[in-house]
């Protein structure tokens, strides 16, 4: 039966193929409704008995023991599980999945258009169709002018979760250094308060016989009174950073109630020697991930701008056609740029390139500035550091001193606890600089946007979600690509 087909029939039966195409091929809605309380509750349990945790932590960290979950967690490890958990990074990877979703639009090919009509014929019948078939095809290479940028566009989105990655050490590394060093501190005032205690005692024992007067008293009483209201605020310091890292991570606060933190040069930040300051400025120029997702949005504003020029050149379309009156016909079809050369648009598209470049232009030259105010501002912290160090040292001189003379009974116990109180006060100071030295060493790791020194790395952001267990986390590195311009 198929055989007796005439290109009549087949016209006739083009508009119901052409409609069960449509109908069979679409794809079907599916919802995904959220829940609130669920998500809440969702969050609440989250924790280091995760199914893919284990997995994903053994395979991407270098170093540490075979035990899960690990007793203790430095920066880098703490870094791991914000990459498996933050939901910073689950928005960024959503939209890497938009743009990736944005290469396979931009490579469609425009549809055929079909347009059939029926009506009446007094001469060659009582009824008369017409079906016409038009197909589209782009010139100029628009649609690989399209792909390119929608490439270039995923790529600076990529860059974006890089750049979300890094946030979050930086987040950790500042709420790591304060947890410990308000615990240092929590040990000084805790040293302090007992020197003070053994001042008030003192006095309070010359009171009883008369040797000194309450002023003495109350001023050594005020003092402590002092110290103890800080280790108040450092214990509360202490809790609360505590809850930021397992905020910044994903966690909720008492998932890492068991875990110790630690971080291996906390009392010895890197001397300025090991940076290797060159190296840094190097590293920084090279690294910083900003810069290279705005190169990438340059490179996708570029290709726009051809875009823009391609269209200058109007597609051709094919146009075949039945009629049962005229018979078969066949043309091109065009549109003639008469009136609109696409003047404008590609004026816009010049004017955001100018745009993309001027960003990638001022982010270069803040980088620069940022990194050689973060070397200033190192320099002088490790040398505040050293002085503090060089002042507590000689100060426990004069504390042994003190102790031999006090055991030859060549000075009283008061004197004794004023120089270990000096002492207290110089460690105090060593504290302050030892705080300002990882403040402006998170600050230039910030301005070259890389781990320092230059021989340590950062781990690699996974692009998919790595709490998914259908799909095999990847380590998506952005790379450069090789673009190739349509001929």
């Amino acid at each position: 039966m198929f055989a007796q087909w005439t290109g009549n029939d087949m016209f006739k039966f083009l508009p119901i193929i052409v409609i069960s195409t449509l109908i069979f091929g679409c794809v079907r809605y599916v919802p995904r409704p959220i829940d609130p309380p669920l998500l809440e509750q969702s969050y609440r349990a989250r924790g280091l008995a995760d199914p893919n945790l284990e997995q994903f932590f053994k395979t991407n960290f270098k170093g540490g023991s075979e035990a899960w979950p690990p007793r203790s967690m430095d920066l880098e490890a703490l870094t791991l599980l914000a990459l498996y958990f933050s939901p910073d990074l689950d928005e960024v990877r959503t939209r890497i999945a938009a743009s990736e979703a944005a290469i396979v639009t931009a490579g469609t090919k425009p549809n055929p258009s079909v347009l059939t009509g029926a009506g009446y014929n007094s001469e060659r019948g009582p009824f008369a169709f017409r079906s016409d078939l038009e197909i589209p095809f782009e010139t100029a290479g628009k649609r690989q002018y399209r792909v390119l940028r929608a490439e270039q566009l995923s790529q600076a989105s990529r860059f974006s979760l890089s750049e979300t990655a890094w946030r979050l050490r930086s987040r950790l590394r500042t709420a790591l250094v304060d947890h410990l060093l308000s615990g240092r501190e929590l040990e000084q005032r805790g040293a302090e308060a007992q020197v003070r205690r053994e001042i008030v005692a003192i006095y309070e024992r010359r009171l009883e016989v008369g040797e000194t007067s309450t002023p003495f008293v109350t001023a050594a009483r005020t003092d402590l009174s002092r110290v103890q209201l800080e280790i108040e605020q450092l214990q509360g310091r202490i809790a609360e950073t505590r809850a930021a890292i397992a905020g910044v991570i994903g966690l909720p606060g008492t998932a890492l109630d068991t875990v110790q933190f630690v971080l291996s040069n906390l009392e010895q930040p890197a001397a300025e020697q090991a940076l290797n300051i060159q190296s840094v400025q190097k590293t920084g120029l090279l690294n910083r991930i900003d810069i290279r997702r705005l190169f990438a949005e340059y490179k996708a504003a570029d290709t726009d701008l051809r875009l823009e020029i391609a269209r200058q050149h109007p597609n051709v379309a094919l146009a075949p056609s039945y009629s049962s009156v005229e018979g078969y016909l066949l043309g091109p079809a065009l549109v003639l740029p008469v009136f609109d050369r696409n003047r404008g648009p590609i004026a816009e598209a010049d004017a955001r390139r100018e745009t993309a470049a001027a960003r990638l232009s001022g982010a270069q030259a803040g980088a620069i500035a940022e990194m050689e105010r973060g070397l200033a501002d190192y320099r002088s912290a490790l040398r505040e550091l050293n002085q503090a160090q060089a002042t507590l040292d000689l100060v426990y001189q004069r504390e042994q001193t003190a102790e031999r003379q006090f055991k030859a009974g060549e000075v009283d116990r008061l004197a004794l606890a004023s120089v270990r109180l000096e002492a207290a006060a110089a460690d105090r100071d060593r504290l302050g600089a030892l705080r300002r030295t990882h403040t402006t060493l998170g600050a230039l790791e910030d301005a070259v946007q890389h781990p320092l020194p230059p021989g340590t790395t950062m781990p690699e952001p996974p692009s998919t979600n790595p709490r998914d267990a259908k799909r095999e986390p990847d380590r998506a590195k952005p790379q450069e690509k090789k673009e190739g311009v349509p001929q």
